[in-house]
């Protein structure tokens, strides 16, 4: 048998694992100690909910000066949401494309016009619905599937070293 077994789905489809990319992302940048605007154009998506924005500023706070390996759980908790809610805001925009690309073709072949077709195109669309994947899920994610050359290190990797 070649390719993936029926009825299983790409990883990319999968919206935990999608999550969880951005979230490993996430944490390397937070353990870089990178500043809120070297990676706020990632979560652009986000910028109109303060409630996104505050979030990430309390990470950005905890993050102190000092060089860490490893990200506090309540930090990695939060980086999760931002990332699970910053995944679910994606595919809400690749679902409203899709949707508007094949409206466009279908109004093509009735035989409107391009201003017709912009007129009927500029009314609001309706915002589809995207269930988030579970917070608990992500994590276990982020715990197992590390970057290969992450700035993480494992607590027993630190006693190790010393």
């Amino acid at each position: 048998m070649v390719g993936r077994p029926p009825g299983s789905t790409s990883r990319w489809r999968n919206l935990a694992n999608v999550a969880a990319q951005h979230a490993n992302v996430l944490l390397e940048l937070w353990l870089a100690d990178a500043s809120i605007l070297e990676f706020q154009p990632l979560l652009r998506l986000l910028a109109d909910n303060p409630g996104h924005q505050a979030l990430i500023e309390e990470c950005w706070r905890a993050r102190g000066g000092a060089r860490r390996y490893t990200v506090p759980p309540k930090i990695k908790r939060k980086l999760c949401r931002l990332a699970v809610a910053h995944a679910v805001e994606l595919r809400r925009q690749t679902i409203l494309y899709q949707r508007n690309r094949a409206s466009e073709k279908d109004l093509q072949r009735q035989g409107y016009g391009d201003a017709q077709i912009a007129d009927i195109m500029s009314r609001a669309p309706e915002r589809p619905q995207v269930d988030p994947p579970d917070i608990e899920q992500v994590l276990e994610l982020v715990g197992r599937h590390a970057p290969r050359d992450t700035l993480r290190r494992k607590a027993h990797d630190r006693i190790l070293r010393k």
